[in-house]
């Protein structure tokens, strides 16, 4: 098989997110392959929060500038493609691996014509993704022009079998952390916090279910206990969760920190993890509480926690969106420490399931596989799929959650 030696990797930006910290994972790892690794954000000089080694080449360009009318959209949209287009041949890679839909439409349009392989990669469940009528049929004729189509579960894989083109896409999900960025985080103080501490944490959006969250925190009674939730991160739902925090009497118990560099420090912190999702893609902070041996409590919901979670023995699921079950789990889990000791304790066996190695693995032979023109995803998904079930995908499934 020919070796696909110059990988380029493109992403929006790297300002925090789960699609931005596999960018960045997935280029350290293939950098220690040996490959010439390039990482293309465009977001202009946007500062990243994720660092990548000074090994792996950096570029960057500006797609944000806007124009007042509808003509000259039009005008700076191919202007932008054309100079996208123009960058990514300069920089001549064998693959290149785009991250997240507006993205990965880019991308495909500005080379097409190239003969350059392309594969995208969506981050978040497709059928609950929330994007515009204009992206989601951009996305529905550009998507089939591509290499491969990567998702992260099954449930994403059939979403684009039955309502797209994409007759078949590769399951990948994400991975762990490297060993490394765990030990790093291991060796860092430990937070002053009100302890104990139910945590949870993402992007303040409707799509996270902090709202739920607060209302599941105050039916619990694990204030009156003298519990605290923190939740971090940052975004347009700040006010209207502060507001509830003050209206549900919660403001000596919750606090929103922001976004934190330090998320290790956190997580070594809390007593207990909490993932509120409406719908996620594969939830990284999800696994990385788990991977630390966080107990975790998540809501069942498209897609990604049963892959990670086998109902009352590595974590706990609920009912979607119920802030009433999600209550009740989080009180038995409060006040049961030897339950959170036992669930953490058997959660730390993702570290093996979803090792970096394991996972990184198949985006390099994806990768290699597209790069000699061998991949037909009719034939090949087949093997990537068996290859996630030996990595013992069919053992997480589990059982439905608590009050399902």
């Amino acid at each position: 098989m020919v070796q696909a030696n110059r990988i380029l990797i493109v992403v929006h930006s790297l300002a925090g997110g789960g699609a931005e910290r596999v960018a960045a994972d997935l280029s350290r790892y293939l950098l220690h392959r040996d490959r010439h690794v390039t990482l293309l954000t465009l977001t202009g000089d946007q500062p990243d929060d994720y660092g990548v080694p000074a090994d792996i080449r950096r570029e960057r360009i500006d797609i944000r500038l806007v124009a007042p009318s509808r003509f000259g959209r039009a005008c700076l949209a191919l202007a932008r493609h054309l100079g996208m287009r123009r960058k990514i041949l300069a920089l001549d890679p064998d693959v290149v691996v785009s991250f997240v839909d507006q993205t990965n439409v880019r991308t495909i349009l500005c080379l097409l014509g190239s003969k350059v392989p392309v594969i995208a990669a969506e981050r978040v469940h497709p059928g609950h993704n929330p994007i515009s009528s204009f992206w989601q049929i951009a996305r529905r004729v550009t998507y089939p022009l591509a290499s491969a189509v990567t998702v992260q579960t099954d449930d994403g894989a059939h979403w684009f079998k039955r309502f797209t083109r994409v007759r078949e896409a590769v399951v990948i999900p994400n991975a762990a952390r490297f060993d490394g960025d765990v030990q790093a985080q291991a060796g860092a103080n430990a937070l002053s916090v009100p302890r104990p501490l139910v945590l949870g944490m993402g992007r303040l959006t409707t799509q996270k279910g902090f709202d739920v969250l607060l209302k599941a925190f105050s039916r619990s009674g694990l204030a009156e206990l003298g519990w605290h939730l923190a939740i971090l991160g940052e975004g347009p739902e700040r006010e209207a969760l502060e507001g509830q925090v003050s209206s549900l009497g919660l403001t000596a118990s919750v606090s929103l920190p922001g976004n934190v560099r330090d998320v290790g420090s956190w997580l070594r912190s809390a007593d207990m993890f909490v993932l509120s999702s409406r719908f996620e893609g594969f939830p990284n902070a999800l696994l990385e509480a788990m991977q630390v041996g966080v107990p975790s409590v998540s809501f069942d919901c498209q897609s990604g926690p049963r892959e990670l979670i086998q109902h009352g023995v590595n974590g706990c699921l609920v009912r979607p969106d119920d802030a009433a079950a999600l209550a009740d789990q989080m009180r038995l889990l409060g006040l049961d420490p030897d339950l959170r000791a036992r669930l953490g304790g058997e959660a730390t066996k993702v570290n093996e399931t979803f090792s970096p190695e394991r996972i990184y693995g198949r985006w390099l032979d994806l990768i290699e596989t597209v790069a000699a023109g061998e991949f037909d995803a009719r034939q090949d998904n087949a093997s990537f799929s068996n290859a996630h079930e030996d990595a013992g995908k069919s053992h997480l499934r589990g059982q439905r959650g608590a009050g399902s």
